[in-house]
């Protein structure tokens, strides 16, 4: 069964609010680097039956998407959707 992760982003524009916010709701380990590398790194590595849902997403950082868009094309049963 997928772990639904949840991430409202209203209101975010930039970057480190961004890791501020995936720290808050992800189950990062201790090493977490804080930057779009280490979310990627962690979504490939530990992304497997994950389902990350981000919340008024129109306003972030469009890395954000082309980083969760290429690690769920890499790693088989993560899933990211953006509303």
């Amino acid at each position: 069964m997928k772990k639904e992760f949840v991430i409202d982003l209203r209101g975010v524009r930039l970057a480190k609010t961004v890791h501020r916010k995936l720290a808050e709701a992800l189950p990062f380990p201790a090493d977490y680097g804080h930057n779009f590398d280490a979310l990627f790194d962690f979504l490939t590595e530990y992304g497997a039956d994950m389902k990350l849902v981000f919340k008024h997403a129109k306003q972030a950082p469009e890395v954000l998407a082309r980083v969760c868009r290429n690690a769920a094309a890499e790693t088989p049963g993560l899933d990211v959707v953006f509303e």
